[in-house]
């Protein structure tokens, strides 16, 4: 894809829409991405005259950005969507605009818009600069309830640059270089939340790195769906671009996530061994340690492969850590698969594990399998 097709867009500040000093509230669910493109719609919100405030019974616009990577994550959401009317009509304040963004404004947005739910306003993950005129229309009329607002839909050209934060966790500021994902994991939606696979042009992440700095930054960590999957052109691949970031002068530390098993490539390893700057915490999500649930999982690696790479990164990166994801009670998933899985961690030691029960998520490819492991079986393997 060619660098002028896909404009990187900063908040806008030209032609936005009288806002009269309203005021919004962010709350972010999910993953590192959805912080990143918290920033995002904050900055494209103050750019149009919106004051961030950190009170929702503060604000005029309350924006919930959140995540369906599974469904516990989906019904918080829903939960909140109520108690938040709940506490503005106890509050005796005027109703606030609700509106929903990210994953489940790109997998719900027919659920989300029917009238029990009460939400005005329903953006995905690459329409966040069509807020400001969206937001005009819910304001237009303080009397009456227009319809609520809709923008969805994966647009690749889109890439958004969020203003460094202004109180980073960790004093890590974070970076998205590519969106989306190719991989077609059978347990996962994030193809269909995100859409495939977009990278944001080497020179705009350099330049975004380097404003952080200029703002008194000295961390970054790079975000991906897949991190480790980024390509240029052929030109430049992940392990080229985190060169490029490691000689930013100004710049001490350097994390990434998530890796996929398949993109751990040995040469990638050398550049995390020879750049200091780069953090030696590799997370590497495996979710199974059985070939035959793997398969069925589509991962396209195996359990002998995910430990060749652990060995090689052990020899050639010093304090070398790692960290993995888990499902357990995968459709199919026998005594003897979860077994293995036992097996090969504790074979690998990891540093940190996180582990989830498998949770149907209609759309993706397992929703068609039989999910044959009961609710208490999944728990004590969990």
């Amino acid at each position: 894809m060619s660098e002028s097709l896909i404009p990187d867009l900063a908040p806008r500040t030209t032609q936005a829409p009288a806002t009269h000093g309203r005021r919004v509230y962010v709350e972010t669910y999910g993953c590192q991405m959805n912080t990143y493109d918290s920033q995002v719609i904050l900055g494209v919100l103050e750019a149009a005259g919106y004051t961030p405030v950190t009170d929702h019974l503060a604000a005029d616009l309350i924006l919930i950005n959140t995540c369906s990577v599974r469904e516990h994550a989906e019904h918080k959401v829903i939960s909140r969507i109520g108690e938040l009317r709940t506490l503005h009509e106890k509050a005796e304040r005027p109703p606030a605009v609700l509106g929903i963004c990210g994953c489940m404004a790109e997998r719900m947005q027919d659920e989300l818009t029917r009238q029990r739910h009460r939400i005005d306003l329903v953006v995905g993950v690459d329409h966040y600069d069509d807020l400001p005129g969206l937001l005009a229309g819910q304001f237009a009329d303080e009397e009456a309830l227009p319809a609520p607002s809709v923008s969805v839909g994966h647009d690749g050209d889109v890439h958004y640059v969020a203003p460094p934060a202004l109180y980073p966790t960790n004093n890590s500021h974070l970076v998205t270089i590519h969106k989306g994902c190719d991989y077609k994991c059978t347990y996962c939606i994030v193809p269909s939340t995100r859409g495939p696979q977009s990278e944001k042009r080497p020179g705009s992440i350099l330049n975004e790195v380097r404003s952080i700095i200029e703002r008194g930054g000295r961390e970054v960590t790079l975000l991906g769906q897949n991190v480790t999957a980024y390509k240029w052109d052929d030109e430049l691949d992940f392990a080229g671009l985190l060169k490029q970031v490691a000689r930013i002068d100004g710049l001490d530390r350097i994390r990434f996530l998530t890796g996929h098993p398949c993109d751990m490539h040995p040469h990638l390893m050398d550049v995390i061994a020879e750049e200091e700057k780069v953090c030696p915490w590799l997370h590497v999500p495996a979710q199974s340690g059985s070939d035959r649930t793997l398969k069925r999982m589509k991962r396209y690696y195996r359990r002998d492969e995910y430990l060749a790479m652990v060995e090689y990164a052990r020899r050639h990166i010093p304090d070398v850590t790692f960290s993995s994801d888990f499902i357990v009670g995968f459709p199919g998933e026998t005594e003897a698969d979860f077994e293995e899985t036992l097996s090969f961690v504790r074979k690998v030691r990891f540093d940190t594990v996180f582990s989830f029960k498998y949770s149907e998520r209609p759309g993706a490819p397992a929703a068609r399998l039989d999910d044959d492991v009961t609710v208490d079986e999944k728990k004590r393997r969990l």
